[in-house]
């Protein structure tokens, strides 16, 4: 006698519908030849032909061609390069392009199965499943930004392609570069904020204050009497000519405290907050000066 077939379960429904979002994506994801050994993934980023990728994917940008997923190559230019999120964006003249969809930001959770894709080598479509296992946030401006750690696997040549939902929207451009060799995604809020600016003037232009600091402990008398609750700050011992430091009130011997009322301890901190802020945008700075606190508002310069 012959067992009925089994009918599906939810494995079976699971792997579908994942194969079903690699089909979906596919077509958006694109394989990018700058003429070296190696070649990197790109996401056509919107249907008029910008293509975003990886900095360090195009390392020459004289002969860039990109492959789409059906074989055809078309000739790219390169718009504009940031070394700070290790990003770039492309355009290329193809006609209309199947733009990958984006995911609304809110809608990404640490926990949610997400699809790496990439097109490395001359292997065709790849992928690799994993979780969401952390989401750093922050803000540029005062939007909401975010960078995604993921347990999925990005194998040589995934970078610059993108971490897709099981709802088949992009949630982030995968970099292993950035992360330093861990799974890392830049989320989509991020990328585009950074593929704007690459389009409209080839660079992010970064905040810049004009100063220069040096790590300081409290003394314990001064946090009582200000009631502070943090331990160390930056000593202000150079402010540069000019500088939006200068403008703005800032002074040698300043204790910097908070940039826009985030807690700055040392030095990274004070430089990934700048990070966030663009050129010409408005800073809230506190510092303590003569045993007080002051509280200023600096317009920043431009970082060369």
């Amino acid at each position: 006698m012959t067992a009925a077939p089994l009918s599906p379960g939810p494995l079976a429904n699971l792997s579908s519908e994942l194969a079903n979002v690699v089909e979906r994506i596919g077509s958006s994801v694109v394989r990018i030849d700058d003429g070296s050994r190696l070649t990197a993934t790109g996401i056509i980023w919107s249907a008029d032909g910008l293509i975003v990728t990886t900095s360090h994917g195009v390392e020459r940008d004289e002969a860039l061609t990109v492959e789409m997923a059906n074989g055809a190559r078309h000739a790219a230019t390169l718009l504009g390069r940031d070394a700070d999120t290790d990003l770039a964006l492309l355009r290329l003249e193809a006609g209309v392009l199947p733009a990958a969809p984006q995911a609304e930001p809110d809608t990404v959770k640490v926990g949610h199965l997400v699809l790496a894709l990439g097109r490395p080598g001359t292997s065709g479509l790849q992928a690799t499943l994993g979780i969401v296992n952390a989401r750093q946030e922050s803000q540029t401006g005062g939007q909401p930004e975010y960078v995604l750690n993921t347990d999925a696997v990005l194998y040589p040549g995934f970078s610059g392609g993108p971490l897709v939902s099981m709802s088949g929207e992009v949630v982030g451009v995968v970099n292993r570069m950035f992360g330093r060799g861990a799974s890392v995604a830049l989320g989509t809020p991020l990328v585009a904020r950074v593929a704007e600016a690459l389009r409209t003037q080839g660079n992010v232009r970064r905040g810049y204050l004009g100063v220069r600091s040096q790590l300081v402990a409290l003394p314990e008398g001064l946090k009582t009497s200000l009631n502070l609750e943090q331990h160390q700050g930056l000593l202000v011992v150079g402010v540069e000519n000019g500088s939006a430091a200068e403008k703005g009130g800032l002074m040698l011997g300043d204790i910097l405290l908070h940039l826009n009322g985030q807690k700055i301890e040392d030095v990274d901190g004070l430089r990934s907050g700048l990070r966030t802020l663009s050129a010409g945008q408005e800073a809230a700075l506190r510092v303590v000066r003569g045993g007080a606190i002051h509280d200023l508002r600096v317009t920043l310069g431009a970082e060369s």
